[in-house]
């Protein structure tokens, strides 16, 4: 059994799957490999990665009625008119045949993956304008869209599957890039999508309690597709990542504010809009002052500086291109209209992450805090949590849904439960009319924040001509209301 490689080239199976096993026809050239029977063309090679059930079979039809060429799997298949490869690890051979085809696309590039449970996007972005500050053709996958050297795209995922995660990468070495940053989830770790590639550097930005919960260690496992000689770019400051330093294989280089570290962060000021605080490694010190703000927010920078010594690129460099990123869209971003008071729009949905943003802004509001928040997507398991922490520190909270005609009202039903003191709390199910009430209410030195959708799209209107993120929402409305 053959593959055709994109480049043209023929792989025998063997090479990739040494210890596969075939049923059927054996003289067969798979043109690609897919998990999605949706993209399955005639040719192609149909992984099965649902576990035994009506979901896998209908998937499997689907595959065949599209004309796979063969069908792998993990676990016994019965009566396919097509080849069957048997293997121990479906997810894992997924990812494998997928970067043999697109001819092993991660060995050409430097390859960073960026993992934790909030701050990800923040810092996968710094590090990337770090990297090209210092010259780096660097590509970037992370949730706010892919950059792959010339081509820019939404993406379906945060992190692809390893079939289009190899081509990602592969369009990047053909559009010349040096440097790739990946965006790790929680889930593309649980799912395997970086099997059949090696990273050069895994940052772990922080853990997550709700998170460790579900699925223990689950960011750690990023380590598995780090190469033997790789660096492990650790938060020290977060009790979680600090407890695994002992255990690491590999070199590491530690971040921190409050625990020693590799790589210091000492802060000086702190306002809306304004961070200043000091760089500190190998004996160098930088002062350092951003628009973007926040103990969350200095952690990214140092996580993103620490990847830029790895790379040999001078401090100097790296404060300049931490300086330059101004906002990052839907994490802590201010929407400014000439309004009297402040707004900013926020990705935090869990109760952790809601703590982190909150504990940033809440010192720094002399007025009013008025919180715009839909309980968390994830299911109901954190909601008491969160909704305890918006009353810990909002003035008032406004409860709505991610979009109108989105979610569930029985969800916002679920957060209206837990709330303690009804008087400082709103439910407004239509987001419109919730962020609009609320900008309403403000006055001079309040501050309002939206969270939880941060830059995704919602529909304004319930026949879904509208489509709009919080941020242009809420500009058009202020400009509105405060023409220039």
């Amino acid at each position: 059994m053959r593959l055709c490689a994109s480049t043209g080239k023929t792989i025998a199976l063997r090479q990739v799957l040494p210890d596969a096993q075939v049923v059927g026809a054996t003289e067969v050239s798979l043109t690609r490999c897919r998990c999605h029977p949706r993209d399955v063309r005639p040719g192609d090679l149909f992984v099965v990665l649902h576990p035994p059930g009506a979901r896998r079979d209908a998937a499997l039809q689907q595959a065949l009625t599209r004309g796979c060429a063969a069908v792998l799997a993990d676990h016994p298949l019965e009566g396919l008119p097509v080849p069957v490869i048997y293997v121990r690890n479906a997810r894992e051979a997924f990812g494998r045949i997928s970067h043999a085809m697109a001819d092993y696309p991660a060995r050409k590039l430097h390859v960073i993956g960026v993992t934790g449970a909030y701050g990800k996007t923040t810092t996968a972005c710094l590090l990337t304008r770090v990297l090209v500050e210092a010259g780096f053709n660097t590509g970037m996958l992370t949730t706010l869209g892919y950059f792959e050297g010339e081509e820019s795209a939404f993406p379906r995922e945060t992190t692809p599957p390893a079939d289009e995660l190899a081509l990602s990468l592969a369009r990047m070495v053909n559009n010349h890039c040096t440097h790739a940053v990946v965006e790790v989830t929680g889930k593309a770790i649980r799912e395997q999508y970086l099997a059949g590639m090696e990273l050069d550097v895994a940052v772990l930005v922080n853990t997550d309690v709700e998170a460790k919960a579900r699925h223990p260690n689950s960011y750690f496992r990023v380590l598995e597709w780090l190469k033997p000689e790789g660096v492990a770019v650790v938060n020290a400051d977060d009790p979680g990542c600090r407890g695994w330093l002992s255990g690491l294989a590999h070199p590491a280089l530690t971040v921190g504010l409050q625990m020693p570290a590799e790589i210091k962060g000492y802060e000086i000021s702190r306002q809306l809009g304004e961070e200043i605080f000091y760089l500190m490694a190998g004996g160098e010190t930088f002062p350092v002052r951003t628009r973007m703000f926040g103990r969350h927010h200095i952690l990214s920078c140092l996580a993103a500086a620490a990847v830029g010594l790895v790379y040999q690129i001078p401090l100097e460099v790296i404060v300049k291109a931490l300086e330059s990123v101004d906002q990052i869209p839907g994490r802590l971003q201010p929407v400014l209209a000439g309004q009297p008071f402040s707004v900013f729009v926020d990705a935090a949905e869990t109760a952790e992450a809601v703590r982190a943003t909150l504990t940033t802004i809440r010192p720094l509001v002399s007025g009013r805090l008025i919180c715009v928040a839909h309980p968390p997507r994830r299911g109901q398991g954190d909601i008491a949590g969160w909704v305890q922490t918006l009353e810990e520190f909002a003035d008032l909270i406004v409860l709505t849904l991610p979009g109108v005609g989105e979610g569930h009202t029985n969800l916002l039903a679920a957060g209206a439960r837990y709330l303690r003191d009804r008087h400082r709390a709103m439910l407004l199910p239509d987001r419109t009319e919730a962020i609009g009430w609320a900008l309403t209410q403000a006055q001079p030195e309040d501050c309002i924040l939206l969270l939880g959708n941060g830059h995704r799209l919602w529909r304004a209107t319930r026949d879904g001509d509208l489509i709009v993120d919080d941020y242009r929402f809420v500009r058009q409305w202020l400009q509105q209301e405060y023409p220039a």
